[in-house]
């Protein structure tokens, strides 16, 4: 993903099962997450500093 630009959009389709606890906290349907990258990464790897 080196070729990636922040603003690019990563799609996570989801399963049945994620689909249903999105369906149970937001009360809204939803097939698929779409994050930036750096939205994504903020989640997957937030900096910390010590």
């Amino acid at each position: 993903m080196s070729d990636s630009k922040p603003t690019d959009i990563i799609r996570i389709d989801l399963t049945t099962e994620q689909k249903e606890q999105v369906k149970a906290a937001t009360e809204k349907s939803a097939d698929a997450i779409e994050l930036t990258v750096q939205e994504l990464e903020a989640r997957i790897a937030p900096k910390v500093f010590v």
